[in-house]
């Protein structure tokens, strides 16, 4: 008998080794991967007067990889919002102004009084207190706002800190992303990155869309189309969810994800005003000043922005924002790595 339970527990043991090498291939491996390719369109960006100008449509294919057509927004928006940006760079400890940007930083610090009881309520030792950093964001052009992967790389396995790649990317605030390469949205959905199609499959989850002419859609599950989104000038897209808001700009109380994500957590979410106004909300969590937010906390908080779109990105131990290239939040674990990020600076000027 004890021969018998020795070579089971070795059988479960190899098994095990087995599975974990598997997994460790699929998913930390560096493999399937495809260089990032330079921003699709931006030559005619650059070569426009301005954004004021009706850019032509621009389809070209390389290694594969599509490119969406480049419709820009008719409207000036350095006129439109004059306002807000200033001849020089002019930085403090809350704003970045120039020609170009405009970002003004808020940290934000209440008391919801509510605790944590899901899932037998083994968060309720973080409190009911919630700290977050939300940048408020105008953009003289569409080419203001980019993203990047991890090494500059699309694939698995490929990760980076945020702070190096705002570096890199010579970002004045920057968020992670989606982690794109989540396995859990079934073949993994849509991914374009500046104006590229890495990715075109299948989800079960909301896909959010900003255009080259700065609007922002969101796509429930079976309503993307691939040649759809590049007549239209699909500039981004990410893939994890939910969306906050419904279509007039109101606070969901009911949310597509599963039922992980519906706990408070750490998170990260960009929200949209209107074409070249947005903003990036970083909460922090887990943590006895900040337990994190409940979805519809984030969505009540979006909604009294007066934001008409806004969705969630990906959280918990991933939540970082950076200034330049320092985290100006406080995640309740250092810094480490992610698979990618959304970065605002000063675009193709």
């Amino acid at each position: 008998m004890r021969k018998e339970i020795l070579l089971l527990i070795g059988d479960v043991a190899i098994a095990a080794l087995v599975i974990l090498g598997m997994l460790g291939y699929d998913n930390v491996l560096p493999q399937k991967h495809v260089a990032a390719k330079p921003m699709a369109g931006a030559a005619v960006v650059r070569q426009e007067a301005g954004p004021s100008q009706q850019a032509g449509s621009v389809s070209t294919e390389t290694d594969e990889l599509i490119q969406t057509k480049v419709k820009l927004d008719g409207t000036d928006w350095h006129e439109k919002f004059a306002d807000r940006f200033t001849d020089a760079v002019v930085v403090t400890d809350t704003s970045y102004t120039s020609p170009n940007v405009s970002i003004r930083w808020t940290h934000g610090q209440y008391d919801s009084a509510i605790f944590d009881t899901t899932f037998g309520g083994e968060q309720k030792t973080y409190g009911t207190k919630i700290s977050y950093f939300l940048a408020d964001i105008y953009v003289g052009d569409i080419t203001c706002i980019q993203t990047g992967f991890a090494d500059d790389m699309y694939g698995v396995g490929y990760a980076e800190k945020l702070s190096d790649m705002s570096e890199r990317m010579q970002s004045v605030v920057a968020v992670n992303g989606d982690s794109y390469n989540n396995n859990r949205h079934q073949d993994n959905g849509t991914i374009i990155r500046n104006g590229t199609i890495y990715r075109a499959q299948n989800t079960d989850m909301e896909t959010c869309v900003l255009n080259w002419d700065g609007s922002m859609d969101i796509y429930q599950p079976g309503e993307l189309d691939t040649q759809q989104l590049i007549e239209k000038g699909a500039y981004q897209s990410w893939i994890f969810g939910p969306s906050l808001l419904d279509e007039n700009g109101k606070a969901k109380s009911t949310f597509l994800t599963w039922d992980y994500i519906r706990k408070s957590h750490p998170r990260t979410a960009i929200g949209y005003y209107e074409p070249g106004h947005y903003c990036l909300l970083v909460v922090d969590g887990r943590q006895s000043n900040s337990r994190g937010m409940f979805l519809d906390e984030m969505a009540a908080l979006f909604e009294s922005l007066g934001c008409k779109a806004a969705y969630n990105l990906d959280g918990g131990r991933c939540s970082f924002m950076t200034k330049a290239n320092q985290v100006i939040n406080h995640p309740y674990k250092p810094e480490h790595e992610v698979p990618d990020g959304i970065f605002v600076g000063e675009g193709w000027h």
